[in-house]
């Protein structure tokens, strides 16, 4: 059942040798994807087939038991414990042009936290090793932002961030840290299709040092981490004593982590903010067609 990644890589270049060999019509492919967690972005495609298997080879751990596909189309080889690799095969008889989701989850709680692939039977035309990427997030001290671009109400349906359900709310409790001399107001929770966004209000209350934050973390009570994107509504630092809005925008959390995360967030000065009670809203259900 448990394969090594030397052990696959060397069964799909045997696989390919043999197909050569045959002087079969199909020609193996090794190609490199970049997976990027943004859900308004269709989700790579490899060709695969029930005669030649497929293997995945990840640039991090992947989490035990979270890969999700039709077992019944797509036979998948578990290669460890937290392996970097993944077998995946069409089961005979697959129809030319049968499409099937791959989704699987890192280990290592960096965004983006899941990949998702679409895989497209295709027998004479075979990835036989896709090397997977994740982008790099940005820099530490260019996470904040500045909100720019105003757009109109119709992008946010036509990008895909929202469904026929629309985007459900929940409340996030105020926090204050007087060593730190930073506060939060009472703040909404956002979610919606593939996205969280959480809106809080800060104050500095140390002056004269001025406060920004650069980071911000989602941590869930089952251990999930997710790495957020901080937005500001204002330019500039803003002085001490004033309110200024934050938000923070992150992927949608994987099944199963629940509904209460804490909210931390870093400055580049070192001071930091934990908003503990942070709940999320529990995900719309679209309507049937």
């Amino acid at each position: 059942m448990f394969q090594s990644t030397s052990l696959a890589v060397a069964l799909v270049l045997l696989t390919g040798t043999v197909a050569r060999a045959q002087a079969t019509a199909r020609e193996p492919r090794h190609r490199t994807v970049t997976v990027t967690g943004n859900p308004s972005e269709p989700p790579p495609e490899v060709h695969v087939s029930a005669e030649t298997p497929t293997v995945f080879l990840f640039g991090a751990e992947l989490r035990k038991k979270s890969v999700r596909v039709d077992e019944a189309r797509i036979r998948v080889v578990d290669t460890g414990e937290q392996s970097r690799t993944i077998v995946v095969q069409a089961v005979s008889p697959p129809s030319h042009g049968e499409r099937h989701e791959l989704e699987v989850e890192f280990a290592d709680g960096k965004a983006p936290s899941r990949a998702v692939f679409a895989l497209v039977v295709h027998p004479a035309n075979v990835d036989t090793l896709i090397s997977v990427a994740r982008q790099e997030p940005a820099a530490p001290a260019c996470l904040a932002e500045v909100r720019e671009g105003v757009r109109g109400p119709e992008d946010f349906l036509l990008l895909g961030y929202m469904g026929e359900s629309g985007v459900p709310t929940a409340k996030v409790g105020p926090a204050k840290d007087a060593a730190q001399g930073l506060e939060s107001a009472k703040g909404v929770a956002y979610r919606g299709k593939g996205w969280l966004m959480v809106q809080v209000r800060l104050r500095n209350q140390r002056g004269p040092q001025p406060w920004v934050p650069t980071e911000a973390t989602l941590t869930s009570k089952t251990g999930e981490k997710l790495r957020g994107r901080v937005v500001l509504e204002e330019q500039g630092e803003p002085e001490p004593g004033k309110a200024v809005r934050v938000l923070v925008v992150t992927e949608e959390p994987p099944a199963g982590v629940g509904l209460f995360f804490i909210l931390e967030l870093s400055g580049a000065d070192g001071r930091t903010l934990a908003i503990p009670e942070v709940k999320i809203p529990a995900p719309a259900k679209e309507p049937k067609p």
